[in-house]
């Protein structure tokens, strides 16, 4: 997942964002209510967390600001005490989800993360695409039943891609998602993780997970969908043929 932090109030002895690096998140921070708005316009984030104060309320504003800016993102409000007109405020304002006074960091991030699956199409536990199932959870990848074994780097590409299937992601977006901007190696270092990845898969028995779209990047489709889509069609018009006559 990849995170962008707002919050006005910054607490030194706060490990909500160490933890949330710790699961595999890549989180960009900022204090600067325009720059949420620029950053929100270049990168394609999964969620915006929001930490708003009861003293602070004028920073609800924020979640209105990103609505109209026709954010992607879904936006999550994170606050340890709101009372009842504050936490309407931020429901009325648009935000997806409201976390008050959570009673830990992992509460946090299974909240964001649930959130996250369910505004991407998938309602499972899992994000099931054709024989590979991949557990947000535990951060691990199965292919037919079958744990492989993926390094930090190559299961976050495989969410990344899972999570957007349908989608082509440069390496550059890729890359993005995987540093967060910071120290990032030659986009050239995805062709090699994809590779691996595929290599993996290949030993046992998954040969369709990630395609590539010359010149453009790299996609994931669910091929049980096209399947499934045109199975349906096909009845559709049987039903249409059997009511004509």
């Amino acid at each position: 997942m990849k995170i962008l932090s707002f919050g006005t109030i910054h607490n030194k002895s706060d490990l909500l964002i160490p933890f949330l690096r710790s699961r595999l998140a890549v989180i960009d921070e900022t204090s600067d209510v325009e720059e949420v708005l620029d950053l929100v316009k270049f990168y394609d984030y999964d969620v915006v967390l929001l930490r708003i104060a009861q003293d602070r309320l004028g920073d609800i504003d924020v979640i209105r600001r990103l609505r109209l800016a026709r954010t992607k993102a879904s936006i999550v409000v994170l606050t340890r005490s709101l009372n009842e007109a504050g936490r309407l405020r931020v429901l009325q304002a648009g935000a997806d989800d409201l976390i008050v006074e959570a009673l830990s960091h992992e509460e946090v991030f299974m909240k964001v993360q649930n959130l996250v699956r369910r505004s991407r199409g998938f309602q499972d536990n899992a994000l099931r695409i054709g024989a590979v199932e991949i557990n947000m959870n535990a951060k691990k990848l199965y292919a037919k039943g079958q744990a492989v074994p993926l390094t930090k780097k190559e299961y976050q590409i495989a969410e990344i891609l899972a999570l957007r299937k349908g989608a082509v992601l440069s390496k550059e977006a890729i890359l993005d998602h995987l540093y967060g901007g910071l120290d990032e190696p030659n986009p050239k270092i995805i062709d090699v993780f994809i590779c691996k990845i595929r290599k993996k898969l290949q030993m046992l028995g998954v040969e369709d997970f990630v395609e590539t779209n010359w010149g453009r990047g790299y996609m994931v489709i669910d091929h049980r969908s096209d399947v499934n889509a045109e199975l349906n069609d096909a009845y559709s018009g049987e039903v249409k043929v059997q009511a004509v006559a």
